[in-house]
């Protein structure tokens, strides 16, 4: 077998990574990372090779290898590194920690969050130093550096939520954490970062007792990523009133600041929860006001807000069920409800359920064993989501039946 030298095996991995070729990508990463185990000279590829091998295991659905690259790395980082008071050194461990929590659970994730968040607090504090000294606006790398601490503060807070709910003290460890992230700004606004204010409403909307007070926080939230979701959503014609966007609102949705802002959204699945939660808001404000037939502003506010994030959802894909689903019910929650949008929302769902299902129902009719029995889990999970879809026509005053298909 012929001897490839390890920058050629790192350059074929890399070009294998940016054309998405995971599998292939991975194997000259592991044979790279081979070839690099004991050298003690070349630590830095050693570290890039062994991250980008966790990365494509995590890409491969191997959790549990991904971890152990993460891992690797960590002792080669720590035992290795000449500097370890530097920037690049902390930067590193807090990846590779955040990583290892992100692959762990309960008491072993927190530890590694843990780390990392020391090791962020480290970089701040040298970055805090080294503005002190010079003059001008705050570094790039400062704001970069505040964003992945919140984000890592709200995340043990979420873990306080989730696998660690049951220790005594979840709720004030969640709060406190919570609190910190709050406690750091976003240089752009003077503003907590999105997630803290996100992560902040969704604890309180988990608190009976204190739900409303996650709609401030919520609203807060919506405001970061106002602009970019109201532009991407005229871009698909998607308005609070669910009528098409006229040519001129177009035409303003292409403006330079909106598309930037448009490029700087939170993730998908970030702003999918903020549909979810503003949703939950106005259900809980329709539920204080029942017998009324129009809705508080701050109610309108919430679901105008929903429309607006489901709407950029849409433009960057159209063919995730659920954020249909969700649009429909976002304009049927109106007061009086918008019975033509929330219809053709719903019914597209439907249409794309019914597609999903007939695709099942040929695979079940060739496949046996564990496949079978997967397929037959999704069918149920297709027809549960049919259901649901049917029952909130039903509440429009449409029959549902007449949406689905026999069979």
């Amino acid at each position: 077998m012929k001897d490839i030298p390890v920058e050629k095996l790192i350059s074929s991995a890399d070009t294998a990574m940016a054309s998405f070729d995971v599998e292939r990508a991975a194997e000259f990463y592991s044979q790279a990372a081979t070839k690099l185990r004991g050298s003690t000279n070349q630590v830095d590829i050693t570290l890039h090779v062994l991250e980008k091998l966790g990365e494509c295991s995590v890409s491969m659905g191997d959790p549990d290898v991904a971890r152990q690259r993460f891992q690797e790395a960590l002792s080669v980082l720590e035992t290795n590194s000449q500097d370890t008071n530097s920037m690049a050194y902390h930067e590193m461990r807090s990846n590779l920690y955040l990583y290892t929590g992100q692959l762990s659970m309960e008491q072993e994730a927190l530890d590694s969050y843990l780390k990392g968040v020391q090791s962020l607090e480290t970089c701040m504090t040298l970055l805090q130093g080294q503005n002190n000294s010079t003059e001008g606006e705050p570094d790039v790398t400062e704001r970069i550096v505040k964003q992945k601490l919140s984000g890592a503060y709200c995340t043990i807070s979420e873990l306080f939520l989730t696998d660690l709910c049951y220790e005594d003290n979840a709720e004030s460890e969640c709060e406190s954490y919570l609190e910190k992230a709050l406690q750091i700004t976003d240089d752009n606004d003077g503003e907590p970062f999105t997630d803290a204010l996100q992560t902040m409403a969704s604890l309180r909307l988990s608190q009976k007792p204190r739900q409303m007070e996650a709609i401030p926080y919520l609203m807060k939230a919506y405001e970061k990523m106002k602009v970019g979701c109201e532009a991407l959503a005229v871009l698909v014609g998607l308005t609070e009133d669910g009528k098409e966007a006229i040519d001129e609102a177009q035409e303003s949705a292409v403006e330079l600041k909106e598309v930037d802002a448009a490029n700087n959204l939170p993730e998908f699945e970030f702003r999918c929860q903020t549909a979810k939660l503003l949703l939950e808001c106005a259900s809980l404000m329709r539920e204080a006001q029942p017998l009324s037939s129009t809705s508080d502003p701050q109610e309108d506010q919430c679901l105008a807000a929903a429309i607006s994030v489901l709407g950029s959802l849409l433009a960057q894909n159209d063919e995730v069920i659920e954020v249909w689903f969700l649009t429909g019910c976002a304009f049927a929650a109106k007061r009086p409800p918008f019975f033509d949008a929330a219809r053709y929302h719903l019914d597209r769902a439907m249409e794309m359920l019914q597609d999903i299902k007939k695709a099942l129902e040929q695979e079940v009719a060739f496949a046996d064993g564990d496949e079978l029995m997967d397929l037959q889990g999704q069918l149920d999970e297709n027809k549960v989501q049919m259901e649901d879809v049917q029952a909130k026509l039903a509440e429009l005053g449409v029959d549902g039946e007449d949406t689905m298909e026999e069979g």
